[in-house]
């Protein structure tokens, strides 16, 4: 799967489960926000280090 087809699969999933997530009005939940935090950093240090090896 190319780095393409897995955003455009990725996408959608995000956009629905940010639907699913203000309908329940769990945004203002303040675990879920930190929950959604640690996710990010998680990801973002992921992609950090695969795209550093890359550039090697």
């Amino acid at each position: 799967m190319t780095p393409r087809q897995t955003l455009y699969l990725a996408l959608p999933l995000v956009a629905l489960v940010v639907l699913v997530l203000t309908y329940l009005r769990l945004f203002s939940s303040p675990v879920v926000i930190a929950i959604l935090v640690v996710l990010y950093v998680a990801v973002s240090l992921r992609n950090r280090r695969k795209f550093a090896r890359q550039g090697k």
